[in-house]
């Protein structure tokens, strides 16, 4: 079996948990204590000139169908003063049998090390060997050429008994390479002052593709900036293995102190339930042919695995609350899409019924207020209703051509669900998530616990006060009439329509900006037989480039009405209609016959 690094020379030493608790809570660490635990336990350097020093970082041993491959990744160290050259030693692997490979070096190698400088040499050899080996050892060895017969000199041992990363199929039987789901961990093979901890993980959907996310906590206990090392996710079922990288591309660095996220996409089936999350490190070597031309062989060690509770994800860090109305939610401080100079709030969130399509539509309005002195990005972050039964209903959010949100001003942006007619939407969770930070996926940065209030019975009185948040419009009295056109083409046609006039008291409750993305009055016609013959979205802005809703008397046409017959007993609908990137959304506010 194989044991992932012991307490050696390539030992992969990992901060202990201290705290207790529910596998899926993050547990309390301290990354001081963790940093020194690693420093302390650390890969030792070992002589190999007076000034050169080297320290194993890595071995692959990894047995495939027709082969054996046998990488080995060093640091090297020169604490001179003075720039050395790099011995020309051959780097040798021992095997338990006793046979003895000469590995290959990297044509990426350095040839002399800087003054005060720390560099990776990378080694690998292929053998066409179908049979596992076990390595004991790595040494270092001088030949020298120039004699006959040529004489070697052993001039550095390194004893690695059951150790090497056995790919895909290796199995994790050091405690210390073994992780539950929320505790911390450091990576001694990294050499940096970094500590992470698993702290959300969730299935999403790309196109056809089925993901876990995972997004990990990185926190800098040293005092310089650091980049972060490129790491692979390997997500396991307990039979198949599926690789995931970095979401976030390119360098990332991180301050002194400063805590960050990074994210993981990890594609596998569809049904597929992970049992553990294996951590591994890549590493590469180049060849070069024949005429010159270079390649690169890469490959992934593990360093520390992951384990998953039985049957079901892990819970969130970020866990619902319970949403006071109006009040300023509380995003993940460590988010770095929400400006911390906006406030958001939940308006309402209100649930409707969709008539004659077999769904429901609710619709969440936010409240943005900038509170700063300077025009800040509106905020574009995402929307999803989850219910009970753990079933998430993503939002499409407001169309809007407003980019920014001017200093000291509140503007409002909704945000519509499908939902099946059967929810009630008693006890459902409104979780807000960064869209851009590990696009095209998504980031929880909040979490609250609401109940969409149902769609009451329409108004039907004439006064009765109508909300379209921060809106209020009352309808005094309305009329309709019937027109009839001529159309003189290649046959003459009659056309019908209405002219609709209504007497409206409008009101604005609250000081916010709106503009012409705002959701509109939409006024419907319905004929005696129920179907809807005519409508038409009325703009709360002078801008919305439709009829603008204001105190007094409006009149609104409708021309080229589908129908064959005028009807004299149309009964008149009012909506609030939202236009979403999907489609438009509506409420149904009022019915008056």
């Amino acid at each position: 079996m194989y044991r992932m690094w012991g307490k050696t020379a390539l030992a992969l030493t990992l901060a202990l948990a201290a705290a207790s608790g529910s596998a899926g809570a993050v547990r309390a660490e301290q990354p001081e204590q963790q940093a020194q635990e690693a420093a302390a336990n650390a890969p030792v350097y070992q002589a190999l000139t007076d000034a050169l020093q080297v320290q194993v970082k890595s071995i692959l041993n990894e047995r495939t169908s027709d082969s054996v491959k046998i990488g080995v990744v060093v640091r090297l160290k020169n604490e001179s003063n003075d720039n050395r050259r790099v011995p020309d030693y051959e780097l040798r692997a021992k095997t338990a049998d006793g046979a003895v490979y000469t590995l290959l070096p990297s044509a990426g190698n350095i040839r002399s090390a800087l003054a005060q400088s720390e560099n990776e040499l990378s080694y690998f050899v292929k053998l066409d060997n179908k049979k596992p080996v076990r390595l004991t050892e790595l040494q270092w060895v001088d030949v020298d050429w120039n004699v006959y017969p040529k004489t070697e000199n052993v001039m550095l041992t390194t004893p690695v008994s059951g150790q090497g990363w056995a790919g895909s199929d290796a199995v994790f039987q050091d405690p210390a390479s073994i992780k539950p789901w929320g505790e911390s961990f450091t990576l001694a093979s990294s050499n940096l002052p970094l500590t992470y901890t698993p702290v959300d993980i969730s299935k999403q959907y790309d196109g056809q593709k089925t993901e876990y996310i995972v997004k990990m906590l990185v926190e800098n206990t040293g005092e310089s900036t650091e980049t972060i090392p490129a790491l692979i996710l390997e997500g396991k079922d307990g039979q198949s293995s599926f690789q995931g990288p970095r979401v976030e591309q390119g360098s990332v660095t991180i301050e002194p102190k400063e805590k960050r996220y990074i994210h993981f996409a990890v594609g596998t089936e569809q049904d597929t339930v992970l049992k553990t999350i294996n951590v591994l490190t890549p590493e590469s070597f180049v060849t070069t042919d024949a005429k010159g031309q270079a390649a690169s062989v890469g490959y992934n060690v593990g360093r520390l695995q992951i384990v998953l509770p039985d049957g079901e994800l892990p819970a969130s860090q970020i866990q619902p609350v319970d949403y006071a109305g109006s009040s300023i939610i509380s995003f993940d401080p460590l988010n770095k899409m929400m400006n911390p100079d906006v406030n958001v709030s939940l308006v309402d969130i209100t649930m409707n019924e969709s008539q004659g399509v077999g769904y429901k539509t609710a619709v969440a309005k936010f409240k943005l207020t900038n509170k700063s002195q300077a025009p800040i990005p509106v905020p574009a972050f995402g929307a999803e209703l989850n219910t009970p039964e753990g079933i998430s209903y993503s939002g499409s959010r407001q169309v809007s051509s407003s980019k920014q949100l001017m200093p000291g001003l509140t503007q409002v942006v909704s945000y519509a669900f499908i939902i099946p007619s059967s929810e009630q939407g008693n006890h459902l969770v409104l979780k807000l998530s960064d869209t851009q930070s590990a696009a095209p996926f998504k980031s929880t940065m909040a979490a609250l616990s609401v109940a969409a209030v149902p769609q009451p019975e329409p108004k039907t009185g004439m006064g009765d006060t109508l909300s379209f948040y921060p809106f209020e419009v009352k309808v005094d009295s309305w009329s309709i009439a019937a027109t009839t056109n001529v159309v003189t083409a290649a046959n003459t046609q009659l056309t019908y329509g209405y002219k609709l006039k209504m007497h409206l008291d409008v009101q604005q409750t609250d000081n916010i900006v709106v503009d012409q993305d705002f959701s509109k009055m939409k006024v419907a016609l319905v004929d005696s037989a129920g179907r809807t013959v005519a409508e038409q979205n009325l703009s709360f802005t002078q801008s919305g480039g439709v009829n603008q809703l204001v105190t007094g008397e409006i009149n609104i046409r409708f021309d080229n009405v589908k129908a064959e017959q005028q009807d004299n007993n149309m009964t008149l609908q009012i909506y609030e209609a939202v236009s979403t990137e999907f489609g438009e959304a509506k409420r149904l506010l009022a019915v008056y016959k």
